[in-house]
């Protein structure tokens, strides 16, 4: 604790924003309050930064409900993040709704289905002047049913929009103009709807289609044309990720829906899971392809040299990648593939099956190896090159586990949670946290701190 109260505020202030980040929402309790509950010193620390204050639960729980005011208050002017749980929509008041700062809102997370009581509360934030609002997530595990009843979702969205993230209905969605960032879990739409998203989003540079289902409905079949429908150009898109889940093929004469999508300009390609391809990238230029990432691919499941025809590579990154060798081996001529490769960064363990990465060093002398430091020991055989490790997360667009931590935190129950809110709080809603033994003068400089019997430290709460 001392330590901690001699770095410089703005150090502890960015700690104290790293574990607020960290633990999300995963505490019963907002993290900020129990920081704010250490000692005096870092009490009139966490009290005067308002950017701590910045991230706010709307959920069905008393520590949330009853700490929402107090967050839009300790924030002052800064731009807050809401994270709103289905449930809260049974306390739906516009009043209510507007007396938290909507026009303050930078992010908007809503996590659990779009039930039609959630599509009236965005609708409410839409009628609402958010000139700040530039992210919104729609964080449902489950698919939303429309029944062809398509409820325009973000149909007033602000101009300053520019990243969305959702499992939904796409017919449900307005063209957002000024969108940068688009992900979209299981997408499942028809081509025209496909069509009229990525055309109604001209400046759109991410492109993320986490476990990708091709699903084609009965009547599908019976069109003679589908196949000859217009290319979908997307000449903005610069970064694109796609997760493939269903690896069967597909009849020969109803193309997946990516083989529609044209990306001329595309920098960074991210591939995720077995799939041989149909069109979806084959046949297509990627002149400036510079970035691969492939994960949870099995070689030759999929299909290696359409992955060793993108001259322009720089970068490749495997993350749980088999059969490596046939995706590295020179070809017929004995011509190394990727001229241009710089770097390769992978979460391998160094065993006798890589000696595909040998043979790929011997060919390329001067390229990067990049792999994690817990691997430091296994690749000490590799020298006379550049390696190089890493203590952070393999690189990648796609989060599936945005979505299943949105199903799992529906699930939670933390109605026999043994955090006492009045204890918490003081005595009634006392916000300014005036616990017992608070008020009290403390000595900035003293820890408090009890010895156990076991002779473990154990903080002594100041409530």
């Amino acid at each position: 604790m001392t330590t901690l109260l001699t770095l410089p505020s703005e150090i502890t202030i960015k700690i104290f924003t790293t574990l607020i980040v960290d633990l999300g929402d995963a505490s019963p309790e907002p993290v900020v309050l129990r920081l704010s509950s250490i000692c005096k010193s870092l009490r009139d620390l966490v009290i005067n930064s308002p950017t701590l204050w910045s991230r706010i639960r709307l959920r069905d729980f008393p520590y949330d409900m009853s700490a929402a005011a107090l967050f839009v208050q300790r924030s002052q002017a800064t731009l807050l993040e809401v994270s709103v749980y289905f449930d809260f929509v049974d306390h739906l008041d516009p009043e209510i709704i507007l007396s938290y700062a909507v026009a303050r809102w930078r992010k908007l997370t809503i996590r659990g289905p779009l039930s039609s009581e959630v599509k009236a509360f965005l609708q409410v934030i839409m009628e609402t002047p958010t000139p700040d609002l530039t992210e919104v997530q729609l964080l449902s595990r489950e698919q939303s049913d429309c029944n062809g009843g398509h409820c325009p979702l973000l149909l007033n969205a602000s101009d300053a929009l520019r990243a969305l993230t959702m499992r939904g209905c796409v017919s449900c969605l307005a063209p957002f103009p000024n969108l940068t960032k688009l992900n979209i879990f299981r997408l499942d739409c028809t081509y025209e709807e496909f069509r009229n998203l990525i055309l109604g989003s001209p400046n759109l540079t991410t492109l993320i289609l986490g476990e990708l289902q091709d699903y084609f409905p009965s009547e599908t079949f019976l069109d003679p044309v589908i196949s000859h429908r217009p290319l979908i150009e997307a000449p903005s898109v610069r970064n694109f990720a796609v997760g493939f889940t269903n690896v069967d093929i597909v009849p020969s004469d109803v193309p997946p829906l990516l083989t529609f999508l044209t990306m001329p300009n595309l920098e960074y390609l991210e591939v995720v899971g077995d799939r041989a391809d149909y069109g979806e990238l084959s046949g297509k230029p990627f002149p400036a392809l510079k970035t691969l990432c492939l994960r949870d691919v099995n070689f030759p499941q999929s299909d290696a040299a359409l992955y060793r025809s993108f001259t322009s590579l720089e970068w490749l990154e495997l993350q749980n990648v088999q059969g490596v060798e046939l995706l590295t081996a020179p070809d017929k001529n004995g011509a190394t593939p990727w001229p241009h490769l710089r770097t390769l960064r992978s979460g391998f363990w160094y065993e006798e099956n890589c000696s595909w990465l040998e043979k790929l060093l011997d060919r390329r002398p001067r390229l990067t190896l990049e792999v994690p430091m817990e691997h430091k020991d296994d690749v000490f055989a590799i020298t006379g090159h550049d390696v190089r490790f890493f203590t952070d997360e393999l690189s990648g667009l796609i989060r599936v586990e945005e979505f299943v931590r949105a199903e799992l935190e529906d699930e939670e129950d933390w109605s026999d949670s043994d955090f006492d809110q009045e204890d918490f709080f003081g005595d009634g809603d006392n916000w300014d946290f005036e616990y017992d033994g608070m008020e009290d003068e403390v000595d900035d400089g003293d820890d408090y701190f009890e010895e156990d019997d076991d002779g473990l430290e154990g903080v002594e709460g100041w409530f």
